[in-house]
């Protein structure tokens, strides 16, 4: 069994050369059924009215449940493929970190339901309430 350690890790360098990594995504944490992550709120991520842009928590979100998905699939399916996703927005956020702890809710052999809270660190405040349905692949044949 892999370290907490080698798990980050390897969470983190599967972001290298892909939006979450241009995203500035970083994994936190992770454990059965449940990740965390952050992002630092940087002008890149911004929208142009000065408020962090929505798809930028939503890519955090996202990413840290599709994470969980990867590590929560069944033995013998090979991957997984958003179906459904939906973000409640309750705050934003200017500076600082934002952070997401993204828990499994379902974990079937054709789907799984991942909730995501995201926050700003620095204040607590709650940025967006985050929920999606992965369809788990498996070999054709």
């Amino acid at each position: 069994m892999p370290s907490t350690d080698d798990i980050l890790a390897q969470l983190n360098a599967r972001s290298e050369g892909h939006l979450p990594g241009l995203a500035g995504i970083v994994f936190t944490g992770a454990g059965d059924g449940w990740v965390e992550a952050e992002a630092p709120v940087r002008q890149e991520i911004m929208a142009p009215n000065g408020f962090l842009h929505a798809a930028s928590v939503v890519a955090l979100a996202d990413t840290a449940c599709g994470y969980g998905c990867v590590m929560a699939l069944p033995e013998g399916a090979n991957g997984f493929t958003t179906v459904e996703l939906k973000s409640n927005f309750t705050g934003t956020a200017r500076d600082g970190l934002i952070e997401t702890r993204a828990e499994a809710k379902h974990l079937g052999r054709t789907t799984q339901l991942w909730d995501a809270i995201v926050r700003h660190r620095d204040t607590g405040k709650t940025i967006a309430h985050f929920r999606c349905t992965q369809m788990v692949l498996w070999p054709k044949g």
